[in-house]
């Protein structure tokens, strides 16, 4: 009952309150164990004091850290600039107190498999994120963690959303609360629009990944001054280096001040591809597109800063954070991106051919899907029937809305409708040329290992353009004659940096997308919701470490 009470309670289920009546009734039942659950809150004489109770009564859970408050600038519900304390669990602190007292989830979520997290670093050796990092190119890194860090936002109320950050092993094991480690959280609402809230935060950030690094306490706070903490090494000989950052397209516009989507000039932070500027538009997927030469490197990138007057980003601060490290997702780019407008395009230039009217041909069209299922028992899948409404983004243009993994697990049946409803036409053998590409895309990052196989690394460019051609040619058409379909978005761009460089590099996307981080950014929220505005982030992040830390 103590556990069911204090999960419930963690993951948002229940109030502080719903734990002491609950506790109580059961003790007045007969049951033990629950007393100290029952007793806050004055024995529920006081509700408002039940959150504060519980959480002294739950004490801090084994392994986890004590929670680290620092002054950062945020906004105030009248948008005026204020300065408030705010939790933080520290990477490093996290690190140390589960190698002192949770070894065996340090075995497995933080160390993972001895074998596979060196040739992750015998992968990336040859990398300029190892071999113009300042210290690993020299150091033993059989004892070094590679690590990375995930941040996005999630609407956890009708006017406001929660911003996440997280940190990981990229070689650590477990469910995704445990392979997961929540950093800070706080609400949208209180970022300030200058930046310099998430500023703030990334600076804690950096010191914390930088002790990390060292593998030693420090001896200065995020700020440089002198603090009082315990010296010596965090975890024995074990470190941990930074050597990847995901998210998508506006996280990196907000968090390192990345160009958005619908940039004029320039609108990748990969290239100098453009929205306006004709010879570098994003929409050329010629072997000879110019923006192909205009590939940035991190010290090209932080020169063209400096030329433009404007420092680098606190999480360019991150020992050894190179531009390189910041990676093109799966998720959003292609599950959420060019697959969606894929197979809805699909989806919506065959059901002509289903039936006599839009009612029999969506019914149809929800029949075919279900046979799909049954065949092939995907993991996710569409929930009840599809309607024309998930068939079209709001401006109209053909697109799937469904939740990225049912989108994904899609691509064979429109590659399927697109090979039956296939009369021959130029049209029709480049929607299949499309949807087949997509299909191969997905076998291969299904089928191949976290360092892809040299053919694998062949083919990958060449079903990129295969892909990216044939689509752009059906937009194209569809322009000529005008109609809203086929819909070339920067999406395809970021495909092509993907496919042609960073699996190439940094090996299968696979093993870098974002689905666990989205889980944990879900969990968060969910947690979020129970949570008084005025306490949500340090409650929210409390709840996390029981829930982790629980058993």
């Amino acid at each position: 009952m103590y556990k069911l009470l204090r999960d419930r309670w963690a993951k948002g289920a229940l109030s502080s309150a719903d734990v002491q009546q609950f506790a109580a009734a059961a003790e007045h039942s007969g049951a033990v164990g629950v007393e100290a659950l029952a007793k806050i809150a004055a024995k529920g004489k006081w509700p408002s004091n039940a959150q504060r109770d519980l959480q002294r009564a739950l004490g801090r859970p084994q392994g986890s850290p004590e929670i680290y408050m620092t002054a950062i600038p945020v906004q105030d519900k009248e948008g005026n600039p204020t300065v408030i304390q705010h939790p933080f669990v520290l990477p490093h602190e996290l690190f140390s107190q589960l190698h002192a007292e949770r070894e065996d989830m340090f075995l497995q979520c933080v160390r993972g498999d001895d074998k596979e997290r060196n040739l992750l670093w015998h992968q990336l050796g040859k990398l300029p994120v190892i071999q113009k990092h300042p210290t690993l190119k020299s150091e033993d890194l059989s004892s070094m963690v590679p690590v990375g860090l995930h941040g996005d936002g999630g609407k956890f109320s009708h006017t406001d959303s929660l911003f996440v950050v997280t940190w990981n092993s990229l070689v650590g094991q477990g469910t995704t609360a445990e392979q997961r480690f929540i950093i800070t959280v706080i609400r949208k609402q209180q970022l300030l629009p200058d930046g310099s809230t998430l500023a703030a935060i990334f600076n804690v950030v950096s010191w914390s990944l930088n002790s990390l690094l060292v593998g030693r306490w420090p001896s200065t706070d995020e700020h440089g001054a002198p603090i009082s903490k315990k010296g010596g090494q965090l975890a024995g000989k074990w470190k941990g280096a930074f050597v990847q950052i995901r998210g998508d397209w506006q996280f990196f516009s907000q968090a390192l001040n990345f160009p958005q989507w619908n940039s004029s000039l320039r609108m990748c932070w990969l290239c100098k591809a453009s929205n306006t500027l004709e010879h570098l538009f994003w929409t050329n997927f010629n072997d000879d597109a110019p923006w192909l030469e205009t590939l940035w490197s991190h010290e090209s990138y932080l020169a063209d800063l400096a030329e433009k007057g404007e420092d680098p980003p606190a999480l360019f601060s991150i020992t050894g954070f190179r531009l390189e490290c910041v990676m093109v997702d799966v998720l959003h780019t292609v599950d959420q991106g060019i697959a969606s407008h894929i197979i809805g395009n699909i989806f919506v230039e065959v059901l002509g051919q289903l039936g006599q009217n839009r009612s029999q041909r969506l019914r149809v069209l929800n029949d075919r899907i279900l046979d799909f299922y049954k065949i092939h028992k995907p993991t996710s899948k569409i929930q009840g029937q599809l309607s024309m409404e998930q068939l079209r983004s709001t401006n109209q243009w053909p697109k799937l809305k469904a939740k990225a993994a049912a989108t994904r697990h899609l691509a064979p049946l429109a590659s399927q409708l697109a090979d039956e409803f296939n009369s021959g036409s130029h049209h029709d053998q480049l929607r299949k040329i499309v949807a087949d590409s997509l299909v191969q895309f997905y076998v291969l990052v299904q089928q191949e290992d976290r360092a892809i196989s040299a053919q694998a690394r062949q083919e990958l460019p060449n079903l990129c353009r295969r892909l990216c051609r044939a689509y752009a040619h059906l937009a194209n058409e569809s322009v000529n004659a005008q109609v809203m379909a086929w819909k070339l978005v920067p999406k395809f761009h970021l495909f092509c940096h993907l496919c042609f460089s960073q699996a190439l590099e940094f090996g299968n996307p696979r093993f870098f997308w974002t689905y666990p981080d989205e889980d944990i950014v879900g969990q968060m929220i969910e947690a979020a919701k129970s949570c008084h505005q005025s306490t949500l982030a340090s409650t929210a992040l409390y709840k996390f470490l029981v829930l982790v830390f629980r058993d």
